[in-house]
């Protein structure tokens, strides 16, 4: 099972600044998938965690859950069911109860889902960061036999803010601004944070910067096809 880590340097006086006023850190991760999804908070360190070397840290260590609750922006995701799985899998929500059941019968590098069940809901993958499995990702499914298949990626977004959000919430827009770090081909990244300058990687050119109110679905999400087309003639009746 592979760790992940980015450390976030910041200045003792900027690490003040931050807790004085509030400043949360919000992380977000990366998925590829087809469908109108959304992603939603995947982790929040509160101020009084921050330190001058912050260290996120998470693992290849999934989780899949049915939701009935509605993807809309600012929407706290409630999973009804949630099992353990992995890559290559596929989540099978069983039909009249809308219970999940894992089997190895999937997709190569993604979690699959097949609902055999005949109402719609949502559907997403949890991963294990900073000791705790959050979701982080909501798309929806159709019933009937519909399928939905969710490729992790190793990119993720970080934003300061003084908002007060829960974890698994839907977010469309980037509250503030943030950085986008892509750890493709490596297992940790280091980054530098200051209040006035914003985030910086000595020019790196895997972090980039983008602007309070970003859009977080186009930047976040990577729209394919092609895996929902295999799963599609995978399972068709």
């Amino acid at each position: 099972m592979a760790t992940f880590s980015t450390t976030i340097n910041i200045s003792p006086e900027d690490v003040k600044i931050l807790k004085s006023q509030g400043y949360s850190l919000y992380g977000f991760k990366s998925v590829s998938a087809s469908g109108d999804g959304a992603p939603t908070v995947w982790f929040n360190l509160p101020a009084d965690k921050l330190l001058t070397k912050t260290v996120i840290t998470w693992q290849e260590e999934y989780q899949a859950y049915n939701s009935t609750s509605t993807i809309l922006p600012k929407t706290v995701i409630e999973a009804s069911n949630t099992i353990d799985t992995d890559l290559g899998h596929l989540v099978t929500i069983e039909e009249g109860s809308g219970n999940l059941e894992s089997s190895l019968d999937g997709i190569d590098g993604a979690v699959a889902f097949l609902n055999n069940d005949k109402q719609q809901f949502t559907v997403g993958i949890n991963q294990l960061v900073n000791g705790k499995s959050n979701i982080l990702c909501a798309f929806p499914i159709l019933g009937a036999g519909s399928s939905r298949v969710i490729t992790p990626i190793t990119k993720i977004a970080l934003i300061f803010s003084t908002e007060q959000i829960l974890t698994a919430t839907v977010i469309t827009k980037a509250m503030s601004a943030g950085a986008f770090i892509n750890l493709t081909g490596v297992n940790s990244r280091e980054t530098n944070y200051s209040v006035n300058s914003g985030w910086s990687a000595g020019g790196a050119t895997w972090l980039k910067n983008f602007n309070a109110l970003t859009n977080l679905k186009t930047l976040l999400i990577e729209n394919t096809s092609k895996q929902e087309r295999e799963i599609s003639e995978k399972f068709a009746v």
